[in-house]
């Protein structure tokens, strides 16, 4: 049985939190963001990442002409599949899947100019990075890191690290991308300063305190509902009260209430539809909510086999942030497997194509790895329906992973 063990100065020693998981087995985010709704602009970038080339891609998204093109790329250090922006959108952060494990910051400005600040090295490779506009929080394989940012915006020092093993075997575990199929993945941080870490191999989520300095307490590991999960990624409610846990194994989406110390878990829908469940093989990504709040996005890609296609499911919540029903309101069934990335992200913005009450309230992105597609979705809650309004197919064999909206 692994144990979880911080490495800050002081050596934390937490061995209830082994007690108290194994006491769950026998019973059986970063914060949401608010962004002023823009009407002017119809033209909104987007800057993607791959899982097969060291480029970043800077794509333009016009929800008037509903084209999607490729603007320009930016030079890269690794495998980056996954990128992220800070609340301003003048910072990029960005993990790799290639060696040695590193994480990586640029500056962009309002002619997307992109300007490379700093790498930092970790202890092993991370999957995914978040920041709270003081420090930056990542996490993969058997490790999670939390660094301070620098007055330019750039990753510096780390300030704590944490080990989903102890210690003294960190050296002997692996730390390449390879370890991510079984570890952490995410590390998100909500309103009240909780810290989550959702690891498959454990098939648990880490919950922590995170003290303004960055430095973390550990405080409870949460087992998944039902064995094989696989809790994948995380998204906190905006007040912090809930947290929305996507299974990438199982492809459940799990709603738990947020307690001081410990997660309740209260609500689960399926992120596939039932006549595709058990037979065929998928793994889920991501949750993301709807602007207004009042939906909740989740992305399924279909796993060795191309039999079936990848889904996005969409969930009605109440005023609460709670699930209307166990049961998603629409399934969306891409026009391929999405391969390995299966990655979403709402646009935080509206513009003048979102105004009409009856029309499209959201767009997102879709990502696929099988043929190289980049979808632009939109949501029309009025019927509940989800419909490609976009879409680039990427050049010599290149494909996208995650992206970051910049505008």
């Amino acid at each position: 049985m692994y144990k979880l063990v911080s490495a800050d100065r002081n050596k934390r020693q937490v061995g209830t939190l082994i007690s108290i998981y194994e006491a769950s087995k026998k019973q059986f985010i970063m914060p949401a963001l608010e962004f002023a709704s823009s009407v002017g602009n119809t033209l909104h970038h987007l800057l993607t990442g791959s899982y097969t080339n060291t480029t970043l891609f800077l794509l333009a998204f016009d929800t008037v002409a509903r084209t999607l093109t490729l603007n320009s790329t930016v030079p890269g250090f690794g495998l980056h599949q996954f990128v992220t922006s800070n609340a301003a959108k003048d910072r990029i952060y960005a993990t790799a899947m290639s060696e040695p494990p590193q994480l990586f910051s640029w500056s962009v400005d309002e002619n997307y100019k992109f300007t490379y600040l700093d790498t930092v090295n970790i202890t092993s490779s991370s999957c995914y990075i978040s920041d709270d506009g003081n420090l930056a929080f990542s996490s993969g394989g058997s490790t999670a890191h939390i660094h301070a940012l620098t007055e330019d915006g750039g990753l510096g020092e780390m300030v704590d690290e944490l080990y989903m093993v102890p210690e003294e075997e960190i050296k002997n575990v692996n730390k390449t991308r390879a370890a991510v199929l079984y570890g952490a993945h995410a590390f998100d941080i909500n309103v009240n300063r909780k810290g989550f870490v959702p690891h498959l191999g454990m098939n648990s989520i880490f919950m922590y305190d995170i003290a303004e300095n960055g430095t973390a307490t550990p405080l409870s590991i949460n087992l998944s509902p039902s064995e094989g999960d696989g809790p994948r990624n995380s998204l906190s409610s905006k007040d912090g009260k809930l947290l929305y846990v996507m299974t990438e194994h199982n492809q459940w989406l799990d709603v738990y209430k947020v307690h001081d110390t410990q997660l309740e878990h209260i609500q689960r829908g399926s992120a596939i539809p039932d006549d595709v469940r058990g037979s065929y093989t998928f793994r889920s990504n991501t949750v993301q909510m709807s602007r207004d709040g009042k939906y909740l996005f989740t992305s399924t890609r279909s796993w060795n086999n191309t039999e079936v296609n990848g889904y996005v499911a969409a969930f009605a919540l109440d005023k609460h942030g709670k699930l209307k029903k166990e049961k998603a309101v629409t399934f969306y069934e891409a026009p391929v497997t999405l391969g390995s990335s299966g990655g979403l992200r709402v646009l935080p913005w509206g513009d003048e194509t979102t105004q009409d009450p009856k029309g499209i309230s959201d767009y997102m992105y879709l990502s696929d790895t099988s043929e190289g597609w980049m979808f632009i979705l939109g949501w029309t809650p009025s019927n509940h329906s989800l419909d490609v309004v976009a879409s680039l197919h990427y050049p010599d064999n290149q494909t996208p992973y995650e992206a970051t909206w910049l505008d």
